[in-house]
């Protein structure tokens, strides 16, 4: 397939997602990233912001229904998990991130750390994190390593898998 389409965007997709050697898996440390913060332009949010807390780390959009549907139950985790060495951080692939500032203005006011970056499914963050579709939560334990990923963390299973690393 890399020998006839390498620069097709098929391609791309379909080596995000089967690659062998992809560094988005549980087990293995989440790669290093900066990104703007939605919240202040001025600041950057790395990988030295989430060390020494479990981090869920929230591939989003304004626009993708089910990520949306997962909004009750990240409000409800953080609430349940905030002060207990947890944090979330959203990262929009919106088309701009006043997107996501006039969507927390809404009823999910989402009052945890939110980057950006800017070029949706071609951004920086989907290749860092080898998106291919959205949501895409990946849970970080507190010394960056990768403990659980996508189904693990969305709808009732969330709360589960939280509880496993997070005593209340």
């Amino acid at each position: 397939m890399k020998k006839y389409f390498a620069t097709s965007k098929a391609f791309s997709t379909a080596k995000r997602q089967y690659d062998p050697s992809k560094a988005i898996e549980i087990g293995k440390s989440i790669p290093v990233f900066s990104f703007i913060s939605i919240d202040n332009a001025d600041n950057q949010i790395t990988n030295k912001d989430i060390k020494g807390k479990y981090t869920l780390i929230d591939l989003w959009a304004v626009w993708c229904g089910p990520c949306r549907g997962e909004m009750p139950h990240l409000h409800e985790a953080y609430e349940k998990y905030k002060g207990n060495n947890f944090e979330i951080l959203s990262v929009s692939f919106d088309r701009e991130a006043n997107d996501v500032t006039k969507f927390r203005a809404g009823k999910w006011k989402m009052p945890w750390l939110h980057a950006f970056s800017d070029g949706i499914f071609e951004s920086k963050a989907g290749e860092i994190f080898e998106v291919v579709g959205i949501p895409k939560p990946i849970l970080v334990s507190p010394d960056g390593v990768i403990v659980a990923m996508d189904t693990e963390l969305r709808g009732d299973r969330l709360e589960q898998t939280l509880a496993k690393y997070l005593k209340k």
